[in-house]
């Protein structure tokens, strides 16, 4: 913590935080002296040291917060002999009740103030930070959605660039630059650990799935046949359940009438125009035996799993919980509602 020359992210955020306690009356300002803090026989040096109303607070600058990391800073907040304050482009909405809870002051710059002293209580919006910098888009081109999805689906892991690059299939060198460009929006913090639940809800905002209905269904056990279609009932890429009976499988809340057809991710444009050849198109969605789309990404067909009393591979529960909530209607009470199966972590 602290103790390194400021960048120029840290420079943004200090200036957006003075101007938004500035804004709401308090009697603010920067001391620019270098101070070094000796507590419990450790050498500490903030980030930045303000004074408010003659009262001073130790500022911790972060790009952005997760709850786990939240969890350290109160830790050390604790051990402080005044009080501290977090400001971060992005602070997740579990860190933000986490510091509340614990008493410690932050600023989210998409535009929440929070600050507790003697005699003075703040909890406002405040203006967001505007950057000079505008980082690349988040999610363009599919690695960094691939590792999106691998970051969603096991949160609390060490995420190396090699281990991500085994997962997906891709370079370590493109696993790396799409953690960089996370890391650039606030979406991952400087370990790799993913921002929860926005991660997931902005992937979910660019997430498509262009389904085409077909008025036939591939059926297991032709093996010429499904071979052409890309099947892969026993290999490691194939088509992938999804929707509303992959939700089912993976025991979300869903009622679903005997006979509904199912719907799937192919591997490829050859596999999808294969199966719009064989089996037809159908005359309308209440007519159809199945739908199929294109993967949005490889790592869809390429990461199924095998559910319990589903003869069909299931893709993972993250992609799923993304086609559910395309439902604008019911697909957030769903995920609300689910109880996901041990080992699960709820990222939404």
């Amino acid at each position: 913590m602290g103790g390194v020359p400021i960048r120029a992210f840290e420079s943004e955020v200090l200036a957006a935080l003075l101007g938004a306690l500035s804004d709401i009356g308090l009697d603010v300002s920067e001391d620019k002296r270098e101070q070094r803090i000796d507590h419990g026989g450790r050498t500490w040096q903030p980030d930045a040291v303000f004074t408010v109303n003659g009262q001073q607070i130790a500022i911790e600058v972060k790009s952005a917060v997760t709850d786990r990391e939240a969890s350290q800073l109160v830790s050390y907040a604790r051990a402080l002999p005044f009080p501290m304050l977090v400001a971060s482009r992005r602070i997740a909405d579990g860190a933000r009740k986490r510091l509340k809870q614990e008493g410690v002051g932050y600023y989210d710059g998409r535009g929440r103030l929070r600050l507790t002293l003697p005699g003075i209580l703040v909890d406002t919006d405040a203006p967001p930070i505007e950057s000079v910098d505008n980082p690349p888009a988040a999610f363009e081109g599919e690695v960094v959605r691939e590792v999106a999805i691998v970051l969603l689906d096991a949160p609390n892991s060490h995420h190396g660039p090699r281990s991500v690059a085994r997962t997906i299939g891709r370079a370590p060198s493109a696993v790396s630059a799409a953690l960089d460009r996370l890391r650039a929006n606030d979406l991952l913090t400087s370990a790799n650990e993913p921002v929860i639940p926005e991660l997931f809800w902005e992937l979910a905002g660019v997430w498509r799935r262009a389904a085409q209905p077909l008025a036939g269904l591939p059926e297991p056990g032709r093996g010429s046949q499904n071979a052409l279609l890309q099947l892969g009932l026993d290999e490691e890429v194939g088509w992938a359940l999804t929707d509303t009976l992959a939700a089912r499988a993976w025991g979300m809340p869903m009622v679903v009438s005997p006979g509904y057809p199912p719907d799937f991710y192919v591997p490829t444009i050859i596999a999808f125009q294969r199966a719009v050849a064989q089996f037809g198109r159908a005359k309308g969605a209440e007519d159809r035996a199945c739908t199929v789309a294109i993967a949005p990404v490889p790592f869809v067909c390429r990461g199924r799993v095998d559910r319990p009393g589903e003869h069909w591979k299931v893709a993972n529960h993250i992609v799923v919980a993304l086609d559910i909530v395309q439902d604008e209607a019911r697909g957030r009470e769903i995920l609300e509602r689910w109880s996901p199966p041990e080992g699960i972590t709820r990222v939404w």
